[in-house]
């Protein structure tokens, strides 16, 4: 029974076709039309396909970044009520290089019923959104004014968000801010039953720090708690005790004895 159920979404993955969540667009025939067309068609046309190929159509063009598109983009993102043109919007603004996306990125993080600047954000507009967020901080375009509320969206995120994916992410984006705020949330983080955002978390953590303390959450506040400036050798890789690197094997059983300790706290 679970072979049948199976097989045709074997096959379907094997032809390329999404399954689920923001996917990329389907292939479309080309037929030009002028930026003006594609923003008025994004924004008013009342069937869904035709503003997704539009917004589609402005990500993929070479004036993406321009004040009007720009403009588009920030509204779709925010406001259009289809998730997957949502999303398409939101990552385009992983292409720019300034720091303009950054607004719309967390009025959609903070949407909740009743808000004035966005539409709440379902898991998918969320995890693109992260991510995206990520790309963005990692192109030196999160200003300092911004940093801490971006902070502290993303930690909430981490602690709270009921999708595992938003929630690794999250962890993986915390790992860019040099400051002690993201570090007892990334070390709590360890304690995780779910060892991919306890992985996430540690890997952050090392990506920091330049040391690790093997996913021992204990280990690790009394390391921050001694340390005077724990970001004094970010970026650095943590030495190992032995010579050779581990095996296949060794990595095997390292990952199953963290993931057993992590369910045993």
């Amino acid at each position: 029974m679970l072979a049948r159920f199976l097989a045709p979404l074997f096959v379907l993955a094997a032809a390329g076709v999404p399954l689920a969540g923001c996917a990329e667009q389907d292939k479309r025939p080309w037929i030009y039309r002028s930026p003006q067309e594609n923003y008025r068609t994004a924004l008013e046309a009342e069937h869904a396909d035709a503003r997704r190929d539009a917004v589609a159509r402005i990500a993929e063009s070479t004036y993406y970044d321009s004040e009007n598109a720009f403009a588009v983009l920030d509204t779709v993102a925010r406001t259009d009520p289809v998730s997957q043109i949502r999303c398409i919007a939101v990552r385009a603004f992983s292409l720019y290089k300034d720091d303009r996306p950054i607004k719309p990125l967390l009025a959609v993080l903070q949407a909740r019923s009743g808000s004035q600047d966005a539409l709440p954000a379902d898991e998918d507009v969320r995890w693109e959104t992260v991510r995206t967020l990520l790309a963005l901080t990692r192109k030196g375009a999160l200003s300092g004014e911004q940093q801490p509320l971006a902070r502290d969206i993303l930690i909430k995120l981490l602690e709270t968000d009921p999708s595992r994916n938003v929630r690794i992410t999250s962890a993986e984006a915390l790992g860019e801010f040099k400051d002690r705020e993201v570090l007892a949330p990334l070390i709590r983080s360890l304690r995780n039953k779910d060892f991919g955002i306890a992985e996430r978390a540690e890997n952050s953590l090392i990506a920091l720090t330049g040391v690790t303390h093997d996913y021992d959450a204990t280990a690790w506040e009394a390391w921050v708690a001694s340390t005077q400036d724990p970001f004094a050798r970010a970026g650095e890789t943590p030495k190992v005790e032995r010579a050779a690197g581990p095996t296949w094997w060794d990595k095997q059983d390292r990952a199953w004895r963290r993931a057993l300790r992590l369910n045993t706290e």
